[in-house]
């Protein structure tokens, strides 16, 4: 039960140094104040029920992917001009991609909860 505390406390200190930097750090590169926290309480959401179960590589696989969908999306991200709704009015895919990003590194944390735990049963580990 510690070592799930410890995984569990670690993973939220980790997932909040990534929102602060993401949120205020590097706000001149993506200039939006509430999808970063959005994605945070999901990380915290997903964290907590990874605790439940001692998911410690769902609770890394979170973390990881709030980072790296963030840099993913500052790399692949794209202005697109829309005329149709006022002169110089454009959108930027940015969150769309971080968003994906972050929850692959979910899909890809509870598939690998998924193959330790069946490992347990069957004494691989």
């Amino acid at each position: 039960m510690g070592r799930r505390i410890l995984w569990a406390l670690g993973s939220v200190v980790a997932l909040g140094i990534a929102y602060l930097l993401c949120r205020y750090v590097f706000w001149g590169l993506h200039g939006m104040n509430q999808w970063p926290l959005i994605l945070f309480v999901f990380g915290l959401i997903v964290i907590g029920i990874a605790a439940l179960f001692d998911g410690c590589g769902l609770m890394l696989c979170t973390v990881a992917g709030y980072l790296l969908g963030f840099a993913l999306g500052m790399v692949f991200n794209w202005d697109t001009y829309h005329p149709e709704r006022g002169i110089g009015v454009y959108t930027n895919n940015n969150w769309l991609i971080w968003t994906l990003g972050f929850l692959l590194f979910i899909g890809v944390g509870l598939i690998w909860e998924i193959l330790r735990s069946r490992w347990r049963k069957k004494g691989s580990c």
